[in-house]
């Protein structure tokens, strides 16, 4: 037997099935079917991919940060050009601010999103307590990646590719999880129910764009010399 709570409505915010195409209304018309990003296998799917790419980006880098620390002349993948380049950010001591590299925090954080999306996708029930979990996670995440964007392009001056990656994943699957957990009332079914919060969680695509719009515009701004140089 299915014991899989299913998602509320985001209109009303009552219980149907998060993966089915909607429930009968009173004239026998069909109920509008939930966004995407509310129903198990939309969420799921977002998870698994925006984690393995920023898995990915932090394992990279640490293997790179390890062949640093063998040898300090050793070139890193992303080591492209003065502007950018990963080894040149890893010689400043915000790269291991607790004590030991940024990039180890990212390979272990991003395998509970990653879990989380595989569970979804199989239709697993998940709690709510835990989704409210993972965005306080992502909230510490997008706190550290908005740290380490001020640090590294407006302090060091050098902007590292490989975590401008981290960023581009981290950003979204927070605004993502937190409009999940507004709308399905994770954060407490009143709450959901008001109509503020269904049209702001709608917009957590705007947000993450016009975040990201913005870290992309203050590169460009502070690389200024470097871009100009690309159109001739």
């Amino acid at each position: 037997m299915n014991t899989r709570t299913p998602t509320p409505d985001p209109a009303t915010g009552e219980r149907s099935g998060a993966d089915s195409p909607g429930v009968s209304g009173p004239g026998g018309e069909a109920a509008p079917r939930a966004p995407w990003f509310l129903r198990d296998r939309g969420i799921g799917a977002f998870l698994v991919v925006t984690a393995v790419i920023g898995f990915v980006a932090a394992f990279d880098l640490s293997i790179e940060k390890v062949k640093k620390l063998e040898n300090p002349e050793h070139v890193l993948s992303c080591d492209f050009n003065p502007f950018f380049s990963c080894g040149g950010v890893m010689n400043f001591p915000q790269s291991q601010i607790f004590g030991f590299p940024n990039q180890f925090i990212g390979v272990a954080a991003y395998v509970f999103p990653l879990l989380l999306g595989v569970l979804l996708l199989s239709r697993t029930r998940i709690p709510g307590w835990v989704m409210v979990g993972l965005n306080v996670g992502l909230a510490g995440g997008v706190a550290l990646v908005m740290y380490l964007f001020v640090q590294s392009i407006f302090v060091i001056g050098i902007g590292c590719p490989w975590c401008m990656v981290v960023w581009t994943v981290t950003i979204p699957m927070f605004c993502l999880v937190t409009a999940y957990n507004l709308m399905t009332g994770n954060f407490g079914r009143a709450l959901a129910q008001t109509g503020a919060a269904q049209v702001i969680g709608r917009l957590w695509p705007l947000v993450a764009v016009v975040w990201l719009v913005v870290i992309g515009a203050s590169v460009v701004l502070t690389f200024d010399t470097f871009f100009l140089t690309l159109l001739g």
